[in-house]
């Protein structure tokens, strides 16, 4: 199945395909609690509202009876989703895509402004890690810097690995070669990212002024890192199935 016929799909059906859920209190619990504890972050949808807001798990309740989430940005969110019916909460674990949908509380003045949402019955895993690449959008294309300099266009990404055009070609960038250094920013993140990585694919491109595919395989990346892509797939993919449906 290609990725247009994917995206074709209801929203909901979609999410459903790689379903492998967490139902019980006991597995609710545990991964609320990693999460909390690594202050994972997150993305928000309020009311099926296209726009997203990013946020932090911060807390949650001993009685599983809520969740406490850092203050939204961009900072209008935090007056939206008082107002709210239902929120969404996307985010990452291991490298694995999870999502739930909770109800707004209350606002929380502690130490530090934070937001209490409700515990949820259901939290639903979106797809197996590392399955699922996506195309950096028009309006926000991702560059890679590869050794001397070089830097070449993203055509995809997923926790795994990316692939580039290039004009290089295989003399130059041979299979099973290792770039010690490659370097690329998201769109969704205020660092850049950089790790080692090795040569798996090259395609030629056919036609002249067709530039190679490049595909390259992340190594020994760190979780940080791993996770950060992963909230950027998770915000492409709503971003693409809202696009599909026409709703963007």
């Amino acid at each position: 199945m290609g990725l247009f016929d994917i995206f074709k799909r209801d929203k909901e059906s979609y999410l459903h395909l790689f379903s492998d859920d967490l139902v019980t209190p006991a597995q609710i619990r545990a991964n609320l609690d990693e999460v909390c504890k690594r202050n994972t972050h997150v993305v928000a949808t309020i009311d099926d509202r296209p726009r997203t807001f990013r946020s932090i798990f911060l807390e949650s309740g001993r009685d599983n009876d809520f969740v406490i989430i850092d203050v939204l940005m961009p900072k209008d969110g935090n007056r939206i989703i008082e107002e709210s019916e239902k929120v969404r909460i996307d985010y990452t674990l291991e490298g694995v895509m999870y999502y739930f949908e909770t109800k707004f509380i209350e606002m929380v003045s502690g130490r530090f402004p934070s937001i209490k949402i409700a515990f949820p019955s259901i939290i639903k895993k979106i797809q197996k890690r590392g399955s699922f690449r996506v195309s950096p959008s028009m309006d926000n294309p991702i560059t890679v810097e590869l050794r001397d300099l070089i830097r070449e266009d993203i055509s995809d990404i997923s926790e795994g690995g990316l692939s580039f055009y290039t004009s290089l070609t295989e003399k130059e960038i041979p299979v099973g070669g290792v770039f010690e250094k490659v370097t690329f920013k998201l769109s969704t993140m205020d660092r850049d990212i950089t790790t080692k990585a090795v040569i798996r694919q090259l395609f030629k491109g056919s036609g002249i002024g067709v530039k190679n595919r490049c595909g390259i395989e992340f190594v020994d990346m760190g979780m940080k890192d791993r996770d950060a892509i992963a909230h950027y797939v998770i915000v492409r993919q709503r971003e693409m199935i809202l696009r599909m449906r026409g709703e963007e």
